[in-house]
């Protein structure tokens, strides 16, 4: 049942007396009261006599309506009183005496006044800051809404950071809930990456002395001769005459791999999909694997399914020896290989070469 006339009255009036307690209104509290007056039905009269009806000293605080319009009243009131981001003690005193006038129990009292913390006071203040940013009820319990668009989502790292400690939070992503850490798992690397003498070498991986072409050391693919995925393909036989054997790089299934890997930072505003795209084009399709040029047999221990046994006959003077092992893949001998199909997917990207100069001079 909706509140009468006079309730809608007596309503507006318990929050505007809270929220005038220490004198003066905000303007954030007095935009507040109005989209509550909204929210409840109420029309301009029945707002201007709360006020007029509030300003009286000898005013006391009236719960109205049926239990569950008393307990919405409260989280209004609570609402408001934190809108600026902090709360008074004389405003603490006049919620918990509301809370109990409304006979709720011990448990839920306590867990208002947890609402009173500092941090939750700081959560509010950032709640506040986001482009849209609202309320709403669901399960009989008051819910904080705030929104970015996903390319300015790092705006949120304040509020992230002071949610933390607060158990009942939720995230979506295009109105599907998420995962917390597959949507803000990349905050702590993005401030490590601000933090960074060198930003770009940090993200590209010079400042550990391992280069990955990929943009994101998250990406854990470096251009390393031991780095697994450059075994993701298949060996064959070129030539009739000359056989060689070359290898063929399964970028089916390095992208795959590189989505698995990024996909609890793909928010992240430094990451750069259309740099992946333009390095796995700039990646050889095949290479072939010789001692002497600029790929090699990557050495396996055992055999595996796919690799192949390679055999090198050496002649050294008197002696002559063959070094046999096995191999499921290829290795680049320098990074100077993996520099150089960085810097034309730099260029295909329409970087700008100097402003990545310093990156582009990394020897290992």
């Amino acid at each position: 049942m909706a509140l009468t006339y006079k309730g809608k009255v007596i309503y507006l009036a318990n929050i505007v007396s809270i929220a005038r307690a220490v004198g003066n209104i905000s303007p954030k509290e007095i935009e507040a009261i109005k989209k509550i007056q909204e929210s409840i039905g109420a029309g301009k009269i029945e707002l201007n006599k709360a006020y007029k009806a509030a300003e009286s000293p000898d005013y006391e605080i009236n719960p109205v309506g049926y239990w569950s319009d008393k307990v919405k009243n409260l989280e209004d009131v609570i609402y408001v009183s934190m809108i600026d981001g902090w709360i008074t003690d004389k405003k603490k005193q006049s919620i918990l005496k509301f809370a109990k006038q409304i006979n709720l129990k011990q448990e839920q009292i306590k867990y208002i006044a947890a609402f009173f913390t500092p941090g939750f006071a700081r959560v509010i203040q950032e709640q506040q800051k986001a482009p849209f940013n609202s309320t709403c009820i669901k399960g009989k319990k008051k819910w904080y809404l705030a929104a970015w668009p996903k390319e300015d989502i790092f705006q949120a790292q304040k509020l992230i950071e002071n949610i933390r400690a607060i158990n009942k939070r939720k995230v979506y992503v295009d109105g599907v809930e998420s995962r917390w850490d597959e949507v803000f798992g990349f905050f702590w690397c993005a401030g490590e990456r601000n933090s960074a003498r060198r930003p770009m070498e940090y993200c590209f991986g010079p400042d550990e002395k391992r280069l990955n072409i990929w943009g994101c050391k998250q990406a854990m693919m470096e251009w390393t001769k031991w780095s697994d995925w450059f075994g993701y393909g298949t060996f064959k036989n070129t030539g009739l005459v000359n056989k060689q054997v070359c290898f063929v790089f399964d970028k089916k299934r390095i992208r795959h791999e590189l989505e698995i890997n990024l996909l609890k930072y793909r928010f992240c505003p430094y990451l750069r999909f259309n740099l992946i795209e333009a390095v796995l084009k700039e990646l050889p399709d095949e290479v072939t694997p010789t001692d002497n040029g600029p790929w090699i047999y990557k050495r396996d221990y055992n055999d595996s399914p796919g690799s192949i046994r390679v055999k090198v006959k050496t002649a050294d003077g008197k002696y002559a020896y063959t070094d046999d092992y096995y191999s499921s893949g290829v290795a680049p001998k320098s990074v100077v290989i993996g520099v150089d199909i960085l810097k034309k997917a730099f260029k295909s990207c329409g970087y700008n070469i100097d402003e990545v100069k310093g990156l582009l001079e990394y020897k290992g």
